[in-house]
């Protein structure tokens, strides 16, 4: 699976993901928002890397009721995706994904 694959099935289960990447910081570069209405959800993270961001995404995902047999499935583009968006931090741009198609 994609990580825009696994951000889309996390949006259709009623899950909002939202990455942020900020080259100027010198560590927890990485800031991960997760928010689900319906389960009163709304989580927030500093952290150093990518892998770092889906393990927390996926441990509270887990924690809400719902079919999230989809959820521990290996993402193939992981490394791909950040490295793309942590060379664009090394140049001081500041990304920010909160749409599933941005990681397309």
């Amino acid at each position: 699976m994609l990580l825009a694959e696994f951000v889309e099935l996390a949006e259709m289960a009623g899950a909002r993901i939202w990455l942020k990447m900020d080259g100027e910081r010198v560590t927890h570069r990485w800031t991960v928002i997760i928010s689900a209405p319906r389960a009163d959800l709304r989580h927030r993270r500093d952290v150093n890397r990518l892998d770092h961001v889906l393990k927390i995404v996926r441990d509270e995902l887990a924690k809400l009721p719902g079919d999230w047999s989809w959820l521990h499935e290996p993402i193939e583009d992981l490394d791909d995706v950040a490295e793309y968006y942590e060379e664009l931090g090394r140049a001081r741009e500041i990304v920010i994904v909160d749409r599933p198609e941005l990681l397309r």
